[in-house]
């Protein structure tokens, strides 16, 4: 069974898809883990579907893997004596932080860590983000309306 309709249209599949987000509705409570219940409703859904404007973007999350920073510390001559063990226990510790919690993290930094970790940052947007091929992106989908269920 295919999770989207046949007899639905290209845009009726997008209204239906951005009528429900997931994270509204999603209760653990009513659907508990390891469990199934059928389902068998209609709703019907009436709206307005738009889509903004798509702007290109750098092919990057900007996230890197271990093995990638685990390569850059080989590159960069951290050896067993330079104690890898510190960087891995900052690198984990740093990986467990949202946005406002590596802002905390930026805003305890002695002026002098700022300013290099100011510097890094720049060169890393110009000499590897800056220089990424940029991917075409399609507009987002919003869908304005009403579902009721019949």
């Amino acid at each position: 069974m295919s999770k989207t309709p046949s007899d639905l249209s290209p845009v009726e599949a997008m209204a239906l898809a951005q009528a429900i987000r997931i994270s509204d509705c999603n209760d653990v409570s009513a659907l508990p883990e390891q469990t199934s219940h059928p389902v068998d409703f209609t709703v019907h859904v009436k709206g307005n579907v738009t889509r903004g404007v798509g702007t290109p973007r750098r092919g990057t999350n900007r996230a890197r893997t271990s093995a990638s920073m685990i390569m850059l510390l080989v590159a960069s001559g951290v050896t067993r004596n330079h104690s890898p063990r510190k960087i891995i226990e900052k690198w984990s510790e740093i990986g467990t932080l949202d946005k406002d919690g590596f802002s905390l993290l930026y805003e305890s930094l002695s002026d002098e860590e700022r300013a290099l970790y100011d510097e890094c940052i720049s060169l890393f947007e110009q000499e590897i983000v800056g220089k990424l091929p940029l991917i075409p992106v399609k507009g987002g989908v919003k869908f304005k309306g009403n579902i009721t269920k019949e």
